[in-house]
């Protein structure tokens, strides 16, 4: 309706009511034509010189931790905004605390329904927060702001992409003993192996165990003593490792291991990574799986400092079908000029990846970390299990059982 068709009906009732001589229809004929007015002039302006901006503290969140949301809304102009709902689209995966989300069970997300007043020029800003509760790459928006005239009659609504992406780490656990998996033992412990060693730095030899690899078998020892025997290195002050994470199933490299199963591998895969690089070692990952809004493999060459790098990748893991694997491996051992050892992550230890792994274990160190139990024919290649039921929400170590 416009301002003019409200005049025009104005005049009308006027006319009417002088013909009918009647003051009551001449009153509610004013008072019908004032109201009108004020709504379609409300709704004309109401979102002039209106502006809404979320703000979130953090783009990168730890697993478990809070972050704070700021909701801005500025009216810089004489007419109020006596009422204004905003309904703003967040991500599942976090929890409010001390307000009320409301779940959209068919998008997977959740709404934050809010209605304010903002007076004339006027910033009303407001803070909330929630603690961050599911890995992945989170996105917020669209945002749907609405408002009105004073009498709620009739409302105007205005969508905002306002689009926002926050990344939610993999949760990290303690490893406990893992400094015998690198060489430097708490106690005096004979240490077992060491993932990564300095060849000028010879610390001594002993029995050669399976798995050992063939340039680091002292021959001489062996012609001296009748049995074979391994040198064994301090560790080397430049230790680089390379995490190799499968996410394929237990019959097909296309079928991906079911989503609890690949967010216990994320978490494996990310508390190694802190691990390594908590003792001194730049970590890479090489992985077959696929990533929110990224077509790209994952290849990440281990670096100092690289750990972020891996621990955001592993929290852009979707679920879903996975990558052929077997490139991964052959691109490993093709790489004769990568010093980088490698620890495998996996859930299923597949026949076809057997041969690859176990020729992967006699070129440089390597060591498989098997979640679950692991098939009778793959045992042999396991270095350490991680229980299946392991409840790493509520727990804070990641048991390694060999």
């Amino acid at each position: 309706m416009r301002l003019r068709s409200i005049a025009w009906a104005a005049l009308a009732g006027l006319v009417v009511a002088a013909l009918l001589n009647s003051d009551t229809l001449v009153f509610a004929t004013l008072a019908a034509a004032a109201l009108a007015a004020v709504v379609v002039t409300t709704r004309r302006h109401v979102f002039s010189s209106v502006a809404f901006e979320r703000t979130l503290s953090r783009r990168v969140v730890s697993w478990g931790s809070e972050l704070e949301i700021t909701m801005t809304v500025a009216n810089a102009k004489l007419l109020p905004l006596l009422w204004v709902q905003v309904r703003d689209e967040w991500p599942a995966g976090l929890e409010p605390l001390g307000f009320a989300l409301r779940p959209l069970v068919h998008r997977r997300a959740q709404a934050f329904v809010q209605t304010v007043s903002v007076r004339w020029f006027e910033r009303l800003r407001r803070r909330y927060r929630v603690r961050c509760t599911q890995r992945g790459l989170h996105r917020f928006g669209p945002v749907e702001l609405e408002a009105g005239d004073p009498f709620g009659i009739a409302g105007v609504a205005r969508t905002l992409e306002a689009r926002e992406d926050v990344a939610v780490l993999p949760k990290v656990l303690d490893i406990p003993g893992f400094e015998l998996l690198v060489g430097h033992p708490l106690v005096e412990q004979t240490v077992a192996y060491s993932l990564t060693s300095d060849p000028t730095a010879l610390r001594g030899v002993r029995l050669y165990r399976a798995g050992d690899p063939l340039r680091a078998i002292n021959w001489r020892a062996a012609a001296r003593l009748g049995a074979l025997h391994t040198n064994e290195f301090d560790p080397t002050s430049l230790a680089a490792v390379r995490l190799l994470l499968d996410v394929g199933g237990s019959r097909y490299d296309w079928e991906a291991v079911e989503p609890e199963r690949l967010e216990l591998l994320c978490v494996v895969t990310a508390s190694l990574a802190a691990a390594f690089a908590g003792h001194g070692f730049g970590v890479g990952l090489a992985s077959n799986v696929r990533l929110t809004r990224d077509a790209r493999s994952v290849d990440i060459e281990p670096a100092e400092g690289a750990l972020p790098q891996v621990l955001e990748t592993l929290a852009r893991v979707i679920p879903g079908t996975a990558r052929d694997f077997a490139p991964v491996l052959a691109a490993e051992l093709a790489d004769e000029s990568d010093r980088a050892d490698c620890v495998l992550v996996t859930a299923a230890l597949r026949p076809g990846l057997r041969a690859d792994v176990a020729r992967l274990r006699v070129t440089r160190p390597t060591r498989v970390v098997h979640v679950g139990r692991p098939a009778d024919g793959s045992a042999s290649l396991v270095d350490a299990v991680v229980p299946d039921d392991l409840d790493w929400r509520t727990g804070h170590e990641l048991p390694l059982r060999s």
